[in-house]
Parts: structure tokens; C-alpha cells; sequence
């Protein structure tokens, strides 16, 4: 059985009405999950309190192993180069291996015009990217990532999601990443949860390894329109 890098049980959120109702999952060692569902069903308060980032909630997060988290925004700071940023963990970290970081930031297609450019100089797509290998320079042994492909053009996306793939896989690196277009996992994932409408549940859950795209395609299509018939829609 494969190790278990970090687990939820029992997880219930509430603001001023219960958002987060009983979600349990699991991440395996080197394994890549998608999280999927409609906005606002909770998918950003999951991944903060899989993160440590978010407090009052009820359940318990399980994590054995060091952790990065790449946000919606890029959170780049504007007065330091694209360079600049992604060290910046290293700095704070105690590390000193830039080529390593500067490595990561090329395979995801940063020029070396743009690593010497400041934020607001570089397009979005490039500042995402940034942001991508700021956090795998640490070299976690998890990455959480919220919406990492939202509002990229279709080739900077495409590009992105098979550059990150590969770079995951090669280093052992187990992910999460979360989005609300099931598009956006199809080609990168190893498995995937599929949120309901809050208050959330998992609704579904689909084991990919080993599908060709088309296959994935008709198990995702087959998952929604279950659903859909369980849960209206």
C-alpha cells in the first residue's frame, strides 16, 4: 500500500453558514490529486486548512512531510526581479542552491530576459509561472496549488501543464491542485475528487492511472452526470 503524505478526516467549516461538511481525503507519496467542483463550494478554505493556514474548523489534518503552496495571486513582490523572487525562499530557508531554482524556473519556460525583469515588466502568465517555481525551489515534499492555470491564454496553459507534470514526477513531488474547470486536471492528474455545492461533500472520486485522454474524458463525463442525477443540479 502506498504511503499516505497527507490526510483529512472529518474536516467542517463554517462562517456564517456551514461551508465545509465532513470532507475526508488522502495524498499519497509522489501522487498527483485534482480537487475540482463549482465556485464557491470551499475549495480555497480546503486547501488553507490542509495548508495550516486556517484556523477554527473541526477534524484533523494528518501531513508527514515539508510543504509549498503556490495562491491565486502570484504574490510577487514588485520592488524584486522575477530572479529575486524566486531565491527569496532560499534566502529565509537557509539555502543557497539558486542554479537549482533558476533551473526549475527555465524548464517552466521563464526566459532569462523575464527572470531579470521586475513583476509588473512580465505578463500574467509569466508571473504565475514565477510564482509555480518559487515554490518548488524549496524542493517540498508537497505542494498545495490553488487555481494554477486560471485565466492563462490556451498555449501558456497548455505549455504550463504539461512543463509542471513532468517536473512533479521527476522529483517525487506529491501535489494538490485545486480548480473549478475539470479541463484544467485532465492531462495532469492521478486522481481526482469532485466537490458538491456547499455545504461540500465529496461528491466523487476518480482513479485515473493508466487512462489515455478520451478515457478520461468519459470517466469524468460518467462522474458528473452520477452527480448530477444524486444530487440535481
Amino acid at each position: 500500500m502506498a504511503e499516505v503524505i497527507l490526510e483529512a478526516l472529518g474536516i467542517r467549516k463554517g462562517f456564517s453558514e456551514l461551508v465545509l461538511a465532513d470532507i475526508s481525503l488522502r495524498l499519497e507519496r509522489g501522487e498527483i490529486l485534482g480537487i475540482v467542483g463549482p465556485n464557491s463550494c470551499g475549495k480555497t478554505t480546503l486547501l488553507r486548512i490542509l495548508a495550516g493556514l486556517e484556523g477554527y474548523y473541526e477534524g484533523e489534518v494528518r501531513r508527514n512531510g515539508s510543504l509549498g503552496i503556490v495562491f491565486q495571486e502570484d504574490r510577487l513582490l514588485p520592488w524584486k526581479t522575477l530572479m529575486e523572487n524566486i531565491c527569496l525562499g532560499l534566502k529565509y530557508a537557509g539555502r543557497r542552491d539558486i542554479e537549482k531554482a533558476l533551473n526549475y524556473a527555465r524548464r517552466l519556460g521563464i526566459s532569462e530576459e523575464d527572470l531579470r525583469s521586475f513583476p509588473r515588466r512580465v505578463s500574467g502568465g509569466t508571473r504565475r509561472k514565477a510564482a509555480i517555481a518559487r515554490a518548488l525551489a524549496l524542493e517540498p515534499e508537497i505542494i498545495l496549488m490553488d487555481e494554477p492555470f486560471t485565466g492563462l491564454d490556451f498555449s501558456t496553459m497548455v505549455t504550463l501543464r504539461s512543463s509542471l507534470a513532468d517536473l512533479l514526477r521527476e522529483r517525487g513531488i506529491s501535489a494538490i491542485i485545486v480548480s473549478h474547470q475539470l479541463e484544467d486536471l485532465l492531462t495532469v492528474v492521478d486522481r481526482c475528487v469532485v466537490m458538491t455545492p456547499k455545504p461540500s461533500k465529496i461528491g466523487a472520486e476518480l482513479n485515473m492511472r493508466g487512462m489515455g485522454l478520451e478515457e478520461r474524458i468519459n470517466a469524468l463525463k460518467d462522474v458528473l452526470m452520477r452527480m448530477v442525477s444524486d444530487h440535481g443540479p
